[in-house]
């Protein structure tokens, strides 16, 4: 990407929000076309004040983005939201899961590095979140879709007998128990199935569906090298529990 960056519109997703001064934020976003990017959001005053837009899941179109050179934080001339959610903020559940996202996405993806298809999937996602009525899979099956993306799915076992999924290798082995870092039947079947852009066609206990979560959240942070915590995880189980 040229150091130096002036686009006419970007469309965006708000990951995180950070106060800086008075009446000044650091807001970071997933642009389209742009990849993750971090902004100067001046909030205004009086009638002019514009601060609900700016929250983790919002969905907004940035017009006359620029900056000089490689250094600083990216400038706007203009954001307008493109989706107003309203359920979103009503209901902890649907809050939980936008901000579970938001983090995920944040944490795996480098600055300045394009990826429209994440941010394709990305966008599908929240407005689940915003219009379905149960969302408690939602972030589970967005985290599978993700992993075959990326290209870093695991391949189908080659042999009947090999049904657990070690998450470290990717590779699957005959049945050994349920180590930390091994999935068994029949989550690894599940966590398979989760791959495709389908209907989920499997039923789950609470505990179960929570293992698969885990499952996966320790498979991408094998497979990308470290991946940090999400902390907004703990709470979306409580929530959902």
């Amino acid at each position: 990407m040229a150091e130096s960056l002036n686009v006419d519109r970007e469309p965006c997703i708000v990951l995180s929000v950070v106060p800086y001064n008075d009446g000044r934020r650091v807001v970071r976003v997933m642009g389209q076309s742009l990849g993750t990017i971090a902004l100067w959001v001046t909030e205004g005053k009086g009638k002019n004040r514009q601060v609900g837009k700016w929250h983790p899941g919002a969905i907004l179109d940035l017009h006359g983005v620029t900056r000089k050179g490689a250094e600083g934080l990216v400038r706007f001339k203009e954001a307008r939201r493109t989706f107003i959610p309203v359920a979103m903020f009503q209901d902890v559940r649907r809050s939980a899961v936008a901000f579970f996202l938001c983090e995920l996405v944040s944490k795996l993806f480098p600055e300045e590095t394009a990826h429209p298809d994440v941010y394709a999937l990305f966008h599908r996602a929240l407005i689940r979140v915003e219009k379905e009525e149960q969302v408690g899979w939602v972030h589970v099956e967005f985290m599978g879709q993700l992993i075959e993306l990326m290209g870093i799915a695991p391949l189908p076992p080659t042999h009947a007998s090999e049904d657990v999924l070690d998450l470290q290798s990717g590779e699957w082995k005959l049945s050994m128990g349920t180590l930390e870092d091994h999935l068994p039947p029949p989550l690894s079947h599940w966590f398979m199935e989760l791959l495709h852009d389908q209907k989920r066609t499997f039923t789950s206990s609470f505990e179960e569906r929570k293992e698969l979560i885990q499952g996966q959240l320790r498979y991408l942070k094998h497979q990308m090298g470290g991946l940090r915590d999400i902390k907004s995880y703990e709470v979306l189980e409580q929530v959902f529990g």
